[in-house]
């Protein structure tokens, strides 16, 4: 969704904070609230939570990125040779 004003101010919420810890709430010039991505700064509307987590899981390159590597440190070393 395309940005149709410069931020005002970034307000705090308490809605759900698995998945609101990856987005500012962010009141616009236009007098709308767009949440903005922490990791790659795309703005979407803020009024629904799985269209949200839908972006950090499987859109959003950053929180992507950092799945992938952390998953990738907990396998390391599931491969043993038994003697």
């Amino acid at each position: 969704m395309a940005c149709n004003g410069e931020v005002v101010m970034v307000l705090e919420t308490k809605r759900n904070p698995q998945v609101w810890k990856h987005f500012d709430l962010c009141l616009m010039s236009d007098s709308h609230e767009m949440a903005r991505c922490k990791g790659c700064g795309k703005f979407m509307k803020a009024t629904t939570n799985s269209t949200l987590k839908k972006h950090t899981d499987r859109h959003c390159p950053v929180t992507k990125a950092a799945a992938k590597k952390s998953e990738g440190g907990e396998s390391s070393g599931t491969g043993s040779s038994k003697v």
